[in-house]
């Protein structure tokens, strides 16, 4: 741990608003930046756009955050424990502005530390959001806290391809995140998988087939109405949009195409289990 880049932080929970402000009162980010922005999802990834968070530097990984128990444990009596007023509602969305589940988390353990520290002070609700298959290092203590708050484990599914031409490979395989939903559903922890930014789609029965197994619901979104700007206009800065067109995938680039497939979603999971956006986001 003390090879990475460290930051010294007092309070690990930040208010939420925008995107996330109706379904959730805090996120946290055990990680500043991602270990993730070399592989396909930095090509389209909203917070590389974060400049509070980048400061101009290029988009990666800046450093791991310490005290996360102890930053935890006062945020948490603050909110929980106030001196005056009443006790505050606490719904977390892990995490907003990195992955908890970064590579740099199999050595650092933290996120692991902070869900320990949840089980003595569970938030009201949580929503664990990542793309890698590490999650399920955590399997055991993740069904011990779900059995005492709300929790769901999110994992991104944006394609059934294993590889996207004309795209960096992904961070990990789509087929091990789905396995990975499986496994947490199984365990009896609930379960949404994020095809988020919906990308191009090689299998549709296949893979809406897949999903319906895997995942309790699933949460659809385009990067045309879920990056943060009105018209996707932070992505259309990317070379993303170039990179899906120049691979003939540009009816990609359209909600209608978005639309059609999420009608086709609807049709195998039923229209319930079909969220889109930040309306689907929000629902904890």
């Amino acid at each position: 741990m003390n090879s990475l880049p460290v930051i010294d932080n007092k309070t690990i929970l930040t208010p939420t608003g925008g995107f996330l402000g109706s379904g959730f009162t805090h996120s946290v980010n055990p990680y500043s930046g991602c270990g993730y922005a070399g592989p396909c999802c930095g090509e389209y990834c909203y917070v590389q756009h974060n400049v509070w968070l980048t400061k101009g530097n290029p988009w990666g990984f800046y450093g791991v955050k310490t005290n996360i128990r102890d930053a935890y444990r006062r945020d948490y009596d603050r909110l929980k424990s106030p001196r005056r007023g009443h006790p505050k509602r606490l719904r977390i969305y892990c995490s907003s502005s990195t992955d908890p589940y970064t590579p740099q988390e199999k050595s650092t353990g933290a996120t692991r530390a902070l869900l320990e520290e949840m089980l003595d002070r569970p938030p009201d609700a949580l929503v664990l959001q990542t793309r890698s298959p590490l999650v399920l290092r955590d399997l055991g203590l993740i069904a011990e806290l779900a059995a005492r708050t709300t929790v769901w484990v999110s994992i991104t599914v944006e394609t059934d391809y294993e590889r996207l031409p004309g795209l960096p490979p992904h961070s990990s395989s789509p087929a091990d995140r789905i396995e990975a939903l499986k496994t947490f559903r199984s365990s009896g922890v609930p379960t949404q998988a994020t095809c988020s930014p919906m990308c191009p789609i090689e299998d549709l029965p296949a893979f809406a087939n897949a999903l319906d197994e895997a995942g309790d619901r699933i949460i659809c979104d385009h990067y045309l109405l879920g990056d943060g700007s009105k018209h996707g206009l932070r992505t259309k800065r990317t070379r993303f949009p170039q990179m899906l067109e120049e691979a003939g995938f540009g009816a990609w680039n359209t909600l209608e195409k978005f639309f059609e497939v999420v009608e086709y979603f609807k049709g195998v999971l039923g229209e319930h289990r079909v969220l889109v956006s930040a309306a689907g986001f929000n629902t904890v």
